[in-house]
């Protein structure tokens, strides 16, 4: 009679295994299309045996039913770290191409005009009438307006470009603040799991909700998450926990520097959440992973001027009088050379932003400073200073330069000027061969530590006193000229060469060179070539993020097929329960009837 009543217990096991996964199976046809939701399983395992002794002592084991060990998912956890890490991949370069197309809207119409056309069509063409007629009043004030024009144009293109580097600073915001909520909902989570699994249940609901919120995590930055043995889990990133345990670490954003107007994120413990240089990035290393990281690359620590670009040194410069290479020299500085193109490399090649805004400056720059010093040439002088010893200056080449046409014949009046910064500065100093003290204007070099002094967008401007008076425009010849009373044709002509000759390359790590009007096109053209690379690296990360994911719902994915066969699987395991059951307590009652 006992055995028959253990039957019956076995029987109402193998009845509650069947229902719960009766429950399991509905459960995961309901939750079909809903996002995130992992197949779940019962994993129904042999209750406890008793052993007795049979005839002849042999040994027999009497089972008691099923049990219900556990409701798991059926997950694939190497496949989730890679569906995050190509997610985030894919994010980042998602950033660096929005970033080209940010740079394409700035660069294409300005209301309604091309800066080529002020280029091209404008500066170009103005310096092209002036060489037809130097001597006319109306071609040098066209020059003028023109170059004022050139000005504005380049400055409001330039502006534009910090503008939207600036405005950046909202993405930045905006992501840290989405990091901060999915990781607080993480954190929620956990405490739910915690609570609810030591009952003894699983939480397969709550795992699910927080999976999907780690996916979504995954796109922003680069993480690893460790579980615990109360169901929560840790959240590690950048050398530091975001998460641990149900203690939150939050990010906020401060300044890249105390001149910068440009945020990054730091901890609000305090120091930087990226530990490594922001512009780093590698496959090899998993470094280019997440929107934020693409996102701070993509715009760079602070903004850039041509200061910023390699200048490669030329042998010509190193040769003497009688043409003699000075070898040593010209080595030195091709090893300081390449030592700032490494550092180009490293802290402004890999930011699209910074790279075009160097790149357009050192244009710009290109352009202002070829003008002024065919109208204000500059020579070498050597001098003597008052302890004996000899230095050579930057002068006005008083013998070359040409004058107005004012009534002051106006000698070194440049097209364009530094805001806060004269061309020259009027000095005496002591030449090697003179008894007296000779006067000469001292050109004030341009200092990279004091940008007051660069010719930069920042400090240009058309000089003012051309703007009143185009006459003082130097292209009236030099009295101590052969052909004086004339004007400067050969002056005009050989800005037109200039203009047409080989300007620059695109950066240092480029072969090809340019003259002025090709380098804009290859700097415009070069957005185009680097969206494609970046369009294709996102279209390979979308198929590679398709394919993970692909293989992650033959995982955890639920087919309706397959859990409708297990419904009526299910149901048969619970019918034959309910006949065992049924001739079970038919065996018990005809036993105690017929007592």
């Amino acid at each position: 009679m006992g055995n028959l009543f253990a039957s019956f217990n076995a029987g109402v096991s193998g009845l509650t295994a069947a229902q719960t996964s009766l429950y399991t199976a509905a459960h995961n046809l309901a939750n079909a299309t809903t996002e995130g939701h992992s197949r779940q399983q019962v994993m129904v395992t042999d209750s406890f045996y008793t052993t007795q002794y049979g005839p002849y002592s042999n040994h027999m084991q009497i089972g008691k039913g099923a049990d219900v060990a556990m409701i798991r998912q059926v997950r694939n956890k190497f496949l989730d770290g890679q569906y995050r890490l190509q997610l985030g991949r894919q994010s980042f370069y998602e950033m660096q191409y929005k970033a080209v197309e940010g740079i394409e809207e700035v660069f294409g119409e300005m209301e309604g005009e091309e800066f080529l056309d002020v280029l091209g069509e404008g500066l170009w063409k103005a310096i092209a009438n002036l060489q037809e007629n130097p001597q006319d009043i109306v071609s040098r004030t066209e020059l003028v307006s023109v170059a004022s024009q050139f000005i504005d144009r380049a400055r409001v293109l330039q502006n534009h470009l910090y503008q939207y580097q600036k405005n950046m600073n909202q993405d930045v915001q905006n992501q840290v603040k989405d990091i901060n909520d999915i990781v607080s909902q993480i954190r929620d989570y956990n405490m739910l799991i915690r609570k609810f699994e030591a009952t003894g249940e699983q939480a397969n609901d709550y795992r699910d909700a927080r999976n999907l919120l780690l996916d979504r995590l995954g796109s922003y930055i680069n993480h690893r998450q460790i579980e615990e043995v109360d169901g929560t889990i840790s959240i590690y990133a950048e050398g530091g926990y975001l998460l641990e345990g149900n203690v939150q670490y939050n990010l906020t954003t401060a300044y890249e520097s105390e001149t910068s107007k440009l945020l990054k994120p730091v901890w609000e413990v305090g120091g930087d959440f990226f530990i490594r240089d922001e512009l780093y990035y590698a496959v090899e290393d998993n470094s280019d992973v997440g929107s934020l990281k693409g996102l701070l690359v993509a715009r760079g620590p602070h903004a850039t001027d041509y200061t910023y670009m390699p200048v490669k040194p030329k042998e010509e410069d190193f040769r003497n009088e009688d043409g003699v290479l000075d070898e040593r020299a010209y080595f030195n500085a091709t090893e300081r050379y390449n030592e700032e193109v490494k550092v180009y490399n490293e802290t402004i090649q890999p930011s699209i932003i910074m790279t075009v805004q160097a790149q357009f400056d050192q244009l710009i720059h290109g352009i202002v400073t070829m003008l002024n010093d065919s109208f204000c040439p500059n020579k070498e002088m050597e001098i003597e200073l008052a302890d004996g010893t000899k230095q050579t200056i930057t002068v006005l080449d008083t013998e070359k330069a040409a004058i107005g046409d004012d009534k002051d014949k106006t000698m070194g009046t440049e097209l364009f000027v530094r805001r806060t910064t004269d061309r020259y500065k009027e000095v005496e100093v002591n030449v090697p061969g003179e008894t007296e003290p000779v006067k000469v204007y001292q050109y004030i070099e341009e200092d990279p530590s004091d940008r007051y002094t660069l010719y930069t967008l920042e400090q240009l401007e058309v000089n003012p006193e051309l703007l009143r008076d185009p006459s003082k425009l130097p292209l009236t010849a030099n009295p101590s000229a052969d052909h004086a009373e004339g004007f400067e044709w050969d002056l005009c002509e050989d800005i037109m060469k200039k203009w047409q000759q080989d300007f620059s390359a695109l950066d240092p790590n480029s072969l090809a060179t340019y003259d002025f009007s090709g380098y804009y096109g290859a700097l415009v053209g070069q957005f185009a070539i680097q969206g494609d690379i970046w369009r294709g690296i996102i279209q390979n990360q979308e198929s590679t993020v398709f394919s993970i994911e692909g293989e992650r719902q033959k995982v955890m994915g639920v087919s309706t097929d397959e859990e409708l066969s297990d419904l009526i699987k299910f149901q048969q395991c619970y019918n034959a329960s309910s006949r065992y059951i049924t001739v079970v307590d038919e065996m018990i009652e005809h036993l105690i009837t017929r007592m």
